[in-house]
């Protein structure tokens, strides 16, 4: 049986969005060939699957594996629909020899033969043009390395010369901290604030570095009212520096908007680990500067860190995550043994264990005295999953945590608000300065109404009415995704099945998320599958770098005004 559109959706392989594109394209250019439709609502299907491109070669497989559905209809031959593809008058042809915008078309073929949709083709092409030109230019800084490796501490210091560069010359150094999520943009101030009393700078200096972050949302003025953010090309953003921690977790679409928003003759800075989880969403940034680091401009803008201050040398937890992000199942199982600092154990269908075990963790912050330290306590110990759903999942392990808690603390078994139940925020609301990954935790304010507090500016507590908390679930148990960009003392990381999200880098972004334990909740057979496999993201970044490094660019026409 072959694929077609309607096949693809009812069997649940396409969503209804991904199949109207097709049905349009069909209806747009009648010329095309039936393949330039599929093609079309495949590569929309693939971008909300976390990649910017369809790799022909690879969809048959791909389809196959995605949500477990089984074998799909059998896909055209991947040479004969690229030949098709490139004939068609819905296409663009772009060549490696092409740094220009491509003519306009729904969809275009790279030169390595990825189809993509028009518009992230021009996220790759536009992203990568500006960051060779900052290259170029010497106004691009890209720093990585592991946790505990210095990168903020290199960047601070960065930031405190340049400031006092200015000083002696009698300027103002506008600076701008920023991060994905409110949580990843916390913990940079944090570590920022905390350098601080070894640097004993000067007034006049100090203050030119910011003692707070910002989410990317709030620094560019995204909105969900509004399809353009306040700062963009025409419109830059007011800073001279600009430093974006945990670049792992920033899409494709969410890059191109940073870096047409930095003016050009600002400098910006990038930290990341590039053995961590790529973004949700729509491709993989980082991993594609450090590929195309190698041999373009970009190698003299990248420092490697590699030496771990948060791990001891030869300790268990430094040892598992080095081993995982080596592809060493071998010596991941050896970390494991023998040890109370990195830990494996059998899962149990049920979960008892895990739940018991979260349970005596989490009474300190139904204990604790005050919110601020019930969300201190919090950060002592968080279960981690890599699944969403199913047994092994967060929200049912949540969900089984949560009663457990409420039964010891007398608490209706329906009740939605209880004082020390841990949320998490799932959406964006920057009117009330919470966005998607914010915790908070419930507990009385001074007259005994329920609110929700958060962690605002140097710690700072805030209180949100649970009226006007904006979706959110429960968050004794988190996805290893949501956890990104936080750091607990003790971590319990739940494997559940070997299935296509249990990979390489989930497993390390999950060990990695703690400071001085993990126990994991899975068999040895699950953790080697889990190592052995690798995070697929179909993207044209590196070649798009390569590409703008071998044409003539022009600074002005490449990077945004400055001002």
């Amino acid at each position: 049986m072959s694929a077609d559109l309607q096949t693809l959706m009812r069997a649940g392989w396409l969503r209804r969005v991904d199949a109207e594109l097709g049905h349009w394209i069909a209806r747009a250019f009648p010329d095309s060939p039936k393949e330039a439709a599929l093609a079309a609502a495949l590569a929309a299907r693939a971008v909300d699957d976390g990649h910017s491109a369809l790799r022909l070669d690879a969809a048959q497989a791909w389809l196959a594996d995605l949500d477990g559905r089984g074998e799909p209809p059998a896909l055209p031959d991947p040479v004969a629909w690229q030949k098709a593809l490139r004939a068609a008058d819905a296409v663009a042809c772009a060549t490696s020899t092409e740094p220009e915008a491509v003519e306009p078309r729904p969809l275009v073929v790279d030169a390595q033969g990825r189809v993509y949709l028009a518009r992230y083709f021009e996220y790759e092409r536009r992203l990568a043009r500006n960051l060779i030109a900052r290259a170029n230019a010497g106004r691009l800084k890209l720093i990585t390395g592991g946790p505990g490796t210095g990168k903020t501490h290199s960047v601070v210091r960065m930031l405190a010369a340049l400031a006092d560069q200015a000083h002696a010359h009698s300027r103002t150094l506008r600076i701008a901290l920023a991060a994905p999520t409110g949580k990843a943009a916390a913990r940079l101030a944090e570590s920022v604030r905390a350098q601080w009393p070894e640097l004993a700078l000067p007034d006049a200096v100090a203050t030119m570095i910011p003692r707070d972050a910002s989410t990317l949302h709030r620094l560019l003025g995204l909105s969900p009212h509004s399809a353009r953010a306040r700062f963009h090309r025409d419109a830059p953003l007011p800073f001279d520096v600009m430093v974006v921690d945990e670049v792992s977790m920033v899409d494709l679409p969410m890059m191109h908007k940073l870096a047409d928003a930095v003016r050009g003759d600002a400098t910006l800075v990038l930290l990341g680990d590039p053995d961590q989880l790529a973004a949700v969403e729509a491709g993989d940034v980082l991993g594609a500067l450090v590929d195309a680091a190698r041999e373009s401009p970009l190698s003299h803008c990248h420092t490697h860190l590699t030496q771990s201050r948060r791990f001891a040398e030869h300790g268990a937890l430094g040892r598992l995550a080095n081993a995982i992000a080596g592809d060493d199942a071998h010596a991941a199982v050896a970390a494991l043994e023998g040890n109370d600092e990195a830990q494996l154990f059998a899962s149990d269908v049920r979960a008892t264990r895990l739940v018991e075990r979260a349970v005596e963790a989490y009474r300190a912050v139904l204990d604790a005295p005050d919110a601020g330290a019930a969300l201190r306590a919090a950060n002592h110990f968080r279960v981690l999953t890599a699944l969403r759903h199913g047994p092994a999942g967060n929200l049912a392990l949540d969900r089984a945590i949560e009663q457990r808690l409420k039964r010891q603390a007398g608490v209706r078994a329906d009740a939605s608000s209880w004082r020390g139940r841990l949320l998490l925020v799932t959406v964006n609301r920057a009117e009330l300065g919470l966005f998607n990954g914010d915790v908070g935790v419930a507990w009385p304010d001074a007259d005994g109404e329920m609110k929700v507090w958060f962690e605002g500016a140097e710690g700072a507590l805030r209180a949100i009415s649970s009226a006007a908390l904006p979706p959110h679930e429960g968050a004794f148990a988190l996805t290893v995704h949501k956890a990104q960009g936080s750091e607990f003392t003790r971590v319990a990381l739940v494997l559940g099945a070997d299935t296509p999200v249990l990979t390489r880098e989930l497993l390390y972004t999950g060990v990695t998320r703690a400071r001085e334990g993990v126990e994991i909740h899975g068999d040895e057979v699950l953790l080697r599958a889990g190592i052995a496999r690798r995070t697929q993201r179909w993207n044209g970044l590196a070649d798009r770098l390569r590409e703008a490094a071998n044409a003539p660019i022009s600074i002005a026409e490449s990077l945004p005004a400055s001002v």
